[in-house]
């Protein structure tokens, strides 16, 4: 199978390219050069129309679309750049996929779910508050699932809930599991009571390589995590530090001291995965991803 990965330098595309290399071959596109050994890489940036794009397009069996603006935290300060760029990029490789009919898997977010806990995929969804910048990164990707739906007939949408694991170089966890290699201090923001259910990459993935090969390619919408890790973020650095065996202090930051004052928080998030669960069930615990953050 040919296998077409825009934005395939990040964390996601990365680990899928680890692990489906030897059975397809893969197609990378980022607007960064990130060469990798195990696929043929384009360089180009999917604002813009590309003939070699089309051509990739063209001659691939499926597209994972990872492409495009991650996290809502870079949203603060460049929300008008930023939904400017996400929606080009969407509607760009959309358009194309329309164009020759085919699969694509489209990457969303449990963002669209605002404050709702629990929800399924169908479910009516609130967008937050519009003064909040924050809610511009759920809207734009509520928009793009949209916009998949009605150009790609040939569709998958995944609302990914707290995918980290090795390799992230971003996340919360990351941040602390790298504090504590560096012997510094783990912060949590606000009161650490924020509760979240993180999901290993490794389950993601295993998850995407199921499904590529099931007849679903009609719109379906799954929530990408898992049910049974949930934690608070106090919890979380207590458990890092423990698994350590680091003496190591948690310090707690003041929202105001890193965000905007338009910065709006979920104080609980836990994904509804029954739909998943009838394919795949999550099988990483908090405790086997953290050792692989800290250890692998």
């Amino acid at each position: 199978m040919k296998i077409l990965i825009t934005g395939h330098s990040g964390f996601i595309g990365s680990s899928i390219i680890s692990q489906l290399h030897l059975d397809n071959k893969i197609v990378g596109i980022d607007k960064l050069p990130f060469n990798n050994e195990h696929i043929k890489t384009v360089v180009h940036d999917l604002t813009t129309h590309s003939d070699i794009v089309e051509e990739e397009v063209k001659s691939c069996d499926i597209i994972i679309h990872l492409a495009g603006p991650v996290g809502v935290d870079k949203i603060d300060n460049t929300s008008d750049t930023y939904l400017n760029n996400m929606l080009l990029i969407n509607i760009n490789i959309f358009n194309l996929v329309k164009k020759y009919n085919k699969k694509i898997i489209f990457t969303s977010t449990s963002e669209v779910y605002h404050e709702a806990n629990n929800s399924s995929e169908s479910d009516d969804l609130v967008i937050g508050n519009p003064e909040k910048s924050r809610w511009g990164y759920a809207s734009g990707k509520l928009t793009s699932e949209f916009l998949c739906k009605s150009l790609c007939k040939k569709s998958l949408i995944l609302r990914f809930f707290n995918i980290t694991g090795k390799g992230d170089n971003k996340g919360v966890l990351h941040k602390m599991t790298s504090a504590i290699k560096t012997n510094k201090n783990i912060k949590i923001y606000g009161s650490g009571m924020q509760v979240r259910s993180f999901c290993d990459i490794r389950d993601a993935v295993e998850f995407i390589k199921i499904i590529m090969s099931k007849d679903i390619f009609t719109g379906e919408i799954y929530n990408v995590g898992s049910e049974n890790n949930v934690i608070t973020m106090s919890e979380l650095a207590s458990l890092c530090k423990s698994l350590s065996n680091k003496d190591v202090n948690i310090d707690k930051v003041k929202y105001d001291d890193i965000f905007s004052k338009n910065h709006d928080d979920i104080l609980y998030r836990k994904p509804n995965c029954k739909k998943m669960n009838k394919i795949y069930k999550s099988k990483y615990n908090n405790q086997d991803i953290i050792e692989s953050m800290l250890y692998d």
